[in-house]
């Protein structure tokens, strides 16, 4: 062969080039018959980036998002044409409204067949357009190197999200001279938050002098201050005043649980009361990277817009500035970024606010929250409660720790009882539209991007429903994890709703309780189906010794016979 044949490249082999030129280790994906180009590219680089077959296009998308959390990348998965791209919507949507920079490529059917009633047929940008920050179709093969570096751009700057792409049949076929089409990457869009943006000076230095006049301020940390991985500095801030520091769902674990200023999680799902207590008595809340909707703020009745309490917004999307609450002072910027000019101001200042009895004062209610509930987190009942599976998480597994968790079932109590100790360890869960099934293909994902912590994923019967498949997925690739099912016998968040609201009119909640552990087993999974806490704890022992997946089956308390912490259900107007 020529070395100008050597030159010539298809459009598939173009895309997969610039991929490993931004550093893309691993795609997630499942094949289609419009996606054979794309997989030969990927079959002849397979030394330098790595295909991971899911067994849905769900999962791969749930695998993209918790890969890109957990490294600060942009992922990138991909899926066939039709249903394939049809079944990745509730992935790609859930990863672009919780600012996770997701690239999707969709292989779309030949356009000479456009119209034409081609089966698969679908106009993928289209679909995608509502759900995405920016949604493309491509019909030009020499369009693919400027497109791709767009679509990282997109992904990763301002307020981080998802793109997709769709490629049809003649593009990924397309020929182009490799060295005419200028294979390159913008190195600041290979990792998140790109093109940080600094906050106002002015606004920042009424920041400064609002925390040193005010004597109970809170900081709120939300999902965008992980994403900015601002959590030291939220820590040297807060060390600095003495300033207590609650967190939403999406910010829990910025800072070390057992920290004195860290007061635990605010808002309806899983709350700590003394979290609750602060907002309450506060007389300045700073939210850093949160979107005060209406989960964090208990339907925007904490903190009570009847309140003289002065709110400070910080947010790297102007939109939400002001959105639900009249702020006292909205700073638009990167988190990390403002946090850093302010805390420089602060030193500048001189300021030497001492809230230490305000600290002092939440820690007391915080040291008798913990007190109250040692007999739930020590419990031997049977059915074995949520809390205890908890605790034993607590005291069994080593730091760095990665939690996983579904909406639903385990939600409340891990946002209430889980005791994270910073160096490394995160909990990651899906906030934006709730979906269930993202746990146990998010812990492939998370593995990959750190195979130096402890996985754990957390699901109740409805999402091990949506996602078993996977199951194999994880005995293939070996994935070092631990799995917990929460088996209850029924899609528990829901039935615990129409306990509430229907009198217990149960309808459509339940199902045939079985022993889950025999469906990991069969596809080769260490499992163990447990029924008391001694059983747990020895579940728990024996998996931290197992090299590859573990599953535990645990029956667990239904949520009807005991409402979990969730403020709404036990506040009912």
């Amino acid at each position: 062969m020529s070395n100008s044949e050597n030159k010539i490249i298809s459009g598939a082999q173009a895309v997969v080039e610039i991929l490993i030129a931004y550093g893309v280790k691993v795609v997630f994906g499942v094949p289609g018959d419009t996606s054979l180009p794309l997989y030969d590219a990927f079959y002849k680089k397979s030394s330098k980036i790595k295909h991971i077959l899911a067994r849905d296009e769900r999962s791969a998308v749930f695998m993209a998002d918790a890969y890109s959390r957990l490294t600060h990348k942009p992922a990138v998965c991909e899926c066939p044409s039709g249903a394939g791209a049809l079944y990745s919507i509730p992935g790609i949507a859930e990863a672009n409204a919780s600012s996770i920079p997701v690239i999707l490529l969709t292989s779309g059917v030949a356009l000479a067949g456009e119209n034409k009633g081609i089966i698969t047929e679908l106009d993928h940008h289209k679909l995608f357009e509502p759900v995405t920050k920016w949604s493309s179709f491509l019909k030009h093969t020499k369009k693919i190197p400027d497109t791709l570096r767009r679509a990282f751009r997109i992904a990763t700057t301002g307020r981080p999200g998802a793109v997709h792409l769709s490629f049809p049949v003649e593009v990924m076929k397309g020929r182009m001279n490799k060295e005419k089409m200028n294979i390159y990457c913008e190195t600041d869009c290979m990792s998140y938050p790109a093109y940080r943006t600094r906050g106002d000076a002015d606004r920042i230095k009424q920041l400064a002098t609002h925390l040193d006049e005010a004597k109970r301020p809170v900081i709120i940390a939300g999902g965008g201050s992980v994403h900015s991985r601002a959590g030291e500095l939220i820590i040297k801030i807060a060390e600095l005043m003495s300033i207590p520091v609650a967190t939403t769902i999406s910010g829990q674990g910025i800072m070390p649980d057992d920290h004195p200023l860290a007061i635990g999680v605010v808002g309806d799902n899983g709350f700590h009361p003394h979290a609750h207590e602060a907002v309450d008595g506060a007389d300045t809340l700073v939210y850093l990277g949160c979107k005060m909707g209406s989960v964090s703020t208990i339907k925007w009745t904490k903190p009570s817009p009847d309140s003289n309490t002065k709110i400070i917004q910080v947010d790297i999307d102007p939109v939400m500035l002001s959105n639900n609450y009249k702020n006292e002072v909205c700073i638009a910027g990167d988190v990390f970024l403002v946090l850093k000019d302010l805390y420089q101001e602060l030193q500048d200042m001189d300021c030497h606010s001492d809230n230490t009895p305000w600290s002092r004062q939440i820690n007391r209610s915080r040291k008798t929250f913990w007190q109250d509930s040692t007999a739930q987190l020590h419990s031997n009942a049977i059915p074995i409660k949520p809390q205890r599976v908890i605790n034993a998480v607590n005291e069994s597994l080593l730091e760095p720790l990665i939690v996983i968790s579904d909406a639903g079932t385990p939600t409340p109590y891990i946002t209430r009882f889980l005791r994270l100790k910073g160096k490394g360890s995160r909990f990651i869960i899906p906030r934006a539209f709730g979906g269930l099934g993202y746990a146990i293909p998010a812990v492939v994902g998370a593995f990959l991007a750190r195979p130096d912590a402890k996985i754990i994923g957390m699901f109740g019967d409805g999402s091990l429903g949506m996602s078993a498949g996977e199951l194999e997925t994880l005995a293939r690739l070996n994935v070092q994890s631990i799995l917990i099912h929460f088996n209850n016998g029924s899609f528990g968040w829901i039935k615990a709703l129409q306990s509430i609201h229907s009198q217990g009119r149960f309808m459509s909640v339940d199902f045939t309780q079985r022993n889950m552990a025999d469906v990991a087993t069969a596809f080769g999974i260490k499992s163990f189906h447990v029924k008391t806490p001694d059983e747990l704890d020895h579940a728990l022992n024996e998996a931290l010794e197992h090299h590859g997946p573990v599953f535990i089956d645990v029956v667990t308390e239904p949520e009807v016979s005991e409402l979990p912490p969730v403020y709404s259900w036990h506040h009912k107007n």
